[in-house]
């Protein structure tokens, strides 16, 4: 793998808690988080749900019902759970921020997130964070 050149915070937004549309923005978080780059995550819309006690990813539409075994099997080929890859983020010194209007759209209690240390606020705070950077990811 090539080294990342120095870069500047790299801020992931992600939008969606389908348990397979989590897996690449964490998984590209984890890796840039690895190679030493400052990753600050937002989760907003759907996706603040992955910071609900209990969330388990799942699969859209008529595989809804298939989400166990597709849960069962990335985890057989060596996959955590997207709030475990944020906790891991967190233990690589990622920041963690959460849409504050989402978690109450979504009914996520913001006293009771499974991951502890998040910030909660709006877009336009994560705005600064993003007009430093040199990388962005939107999922």
């Amino acid at each position: 793998f090539a080294k990342l050149p120095d870069v500047t915070p790299g801020p992931i937004v992600v939008s969606n808690d389908g348990l397979l549309e989590l897996l690449s923005p964490l998984a590209f978080g984890l890796a840039a988080a690895l190679e030493g780059a400052q990753v600050f995550v937002y989760v907003q819309g759907p996706a603040v749900r992955v910071l609900a006690p209990g969330f388990r990813g799942k699969l859209p539409g008529l595989a809804r019902p298939f989400s166990r075994f597709a849960r069962a099997g990335l985890e057989r080929i060596g996959h955590v759970s997207a709030t475990e890859k944020l906790r891991w983020l967190q233990t690589l010194g990622a920041r963690l921020y959460a849409c504050g209007p989402s978690l109450s759209r979504f009914k996520v209690d913001p006293d009771r997130l499974a991951v502890e240390n998040v910030t909660v606020c709006e877009y336009l705070t994560f705005m600064e964070v993003m007009q430093q950077a040199d990388v962005h990811l939107y999922a």
